[in-house]
Order: C-alpha cells, then structure tokens, then sequence
C-alpha cells in the first residue's frame, strides 16, 4: 500500500472528526457549535526548513489556576511530525489512562500527556513510574503516557529529547522521551517516552500550539478565563532565525480566544467572548521580508 502523508491541518480535522462527541447536553437557547472538543484557537509556527532531531521545546506560562472541573487542554506543542509521524503533548485538566498491570481506564486529574499516531502496540510506550498510558484507535491508532500532576498558574517548559536508539528485526527505532520543568517549583519532570520509527529522525517545519475545551458540552460562556502565553519553539537549543506565525479560529466554534504576538511570544486570552470576528486565519509573525 502507498504511504500516505497528510498535511499537519488534515491530521487536525482528524482528531477532531474522531473524537468523542460529548455535547449531547446541548445548553438551551444556546447557538448550536460544532461537536466537543472546540479547538478555541490553532496555533502554527513555520521555522523556515526540516530539521534533524535533537530536541524540541516550548515555554508556556499560565495566568491563573484553572479549576480540575473545566477540562481544558494546553498543548505547547499541539502538533509536530518527526521523519512523517505526527505527535503532540501538553497539559490537561482532567487526563486519563491504564496501567499494564491494570487496562481499566480511569480518571487521574491535572496532569501532562504525549501522544503519537500510527502506533497501538503496548511495546512502544515507557510510561513513568507511577504514571499512565493509552493505546487506542479511536482519533485513529495512537499511543499516548499520562503523568498525574496538580500544575497551577505559573510557568512551564514542554520539552521532547531523543533518546536511545535500538533495533527491532533488522529496522531502527529511536525512543523520544517528553519532559516538563516548573521554573516556580524548579522541578523537572519525566512525562514518558514513545517509540518512534528510524534512527535520524527529522522534524517537520511547522508545529502547532492550541487550546481546546473538551469533554461533556458545557456553555461557551464557562470557558475557563485564563491568558496562556506560548514562546516560540526551541528545535535543539536554539531559537528559530527567522520563524513566522499564524492564528487559526476553527468555524463552528465559539469565539472566546484571541491571539496577539508580544515580544516573539504568542499571547491567547480565553474566556472572553469576541465579537464580529471576521478572519478565522491571522498572521501574528510574518518574519523578514
């Protein structure tokens, strides 16, 4: 069969089309939006060219606490591909997940996740200890680890690292492992590690933040109120020469994230409503000319 590659927007609307839907509750005299979850706003940064893999990394500073009983997702690094094989991570509300020693899925509160598609075999996730994973078809075949963690408001560093590398019948692997460090507790932390396919893995041009509502359909005007600051992103300990990036307001979801570029750092408001938005795709940072 012919390797497909879809663009890192169709793999969006993928997950998106393949979700659960949750909203069945459909809050009276409310306009009726697109089904759970809402993408409030897609981030993408172009930093201009493939990259060998080393590392990748994005600070994200969080305004406010954001209560357990909103589920809200953070994404640093909303999407990314390394050598064609798209992935995510970042930071939830309310996560997930299993054990090996126990596949009954169950809640485990605030906490970080990484995720990878193409991929369903147990074999190919290093959870860490005490922490969860996932192995499903239902956003397409993915893999995902889960770390439980009561984040508050403060700063974070989402950072994916290359790991060891290693042989399966004759093809290499490499095992990338995601981290986060807290610069209030000065703590950092292992999330997990998935298994990637080949040995020099590349990473794709364009990486996406986002922040998104999920779960049960609640109203648009509880969307949590938090401002969420991304930094651009750092591919091997170094910024980006000349990056630009875009805002992408999805249609048919409400309007209650706006986006604007301070200091090479992209700033998200959310939880206010705006009004009369007429460009669903922004530039924020066109780059040099």
């Amino acid at each position: 069969m012919k390797h497909l590659r879809f663009s890192p927007v169709a793999i969006l609307l993928l997950v998106l089309a393949f979700a659960p839907a949750a909203d069945r509750d459909q809050p009276k005299g409310e306009k009726k939006y697109a089904s759970m979850p809402w993408h409030l706003v897609d981030i993408w940064w172009d930093i201009g060219g493939e990259t060998p893999f080393e590392s990748l990394a994005v600070d994200v500073t969080i305004s406010d606490d954001v209560p357990s009983s909103v589920n809200l997702y953070i994404a640093p690094i909303g999407l990314g591909h390394l050598s064609k094989t798209a992935f995510y991570g970042g930071i939830q509300t309310q996560s997930d997940g299993y054990t090996k020693k126990d596949p009954k899925l169950r809640t485990i509160g605030p906490g970080f996740l990484f995720s990878m598609w193409g991929e369903r075999s147990a074999d190919a996730i290093r959870p860490p200890d005490g922490g969860f994973f996932q192995s499903s078809g239902h956003e397409g075949d993915f893999v995902s680890v889960h770390r439980p963690f009561e984040w508050k408001k403060g700063k974070y560093t989402y950072r994916l690292s290359k790991m060891d590398a290693l042989e399966i019948d004759g093809k290499p692997y490499t095992w990338v492992g995601a981290f986060v460090y807290s610069h209030d507790k000065d703590e950092n932390l292992f999330v997990g590690a998935l298994r990637f396919k080949g040995e020099k893995l590349v990473l794709d041009r364009k990486v996406a933040n986002f922040v998104e509502v999920y779960g049960r359909r609640r109203p648009a005007a509880d969307s949590p109120k938090v401002t969420v600051t991304f930094g651009p992103p750092i591919v091997n300990g170094k910024a980006p020469k000349n990056p630009k990036a875009e805002a992408i307001y999805p249609k048919g979801v409400p309007d209650y994230a706006d986006t604007v570029a301070k200091d090479g750092s992209l700033v998200v408001t959310v939880g206010q409503p705006v009004e009369g938005r007429e460009k669903r795709r922004v530039k924020l940072i066109e780059g040099e000319k």
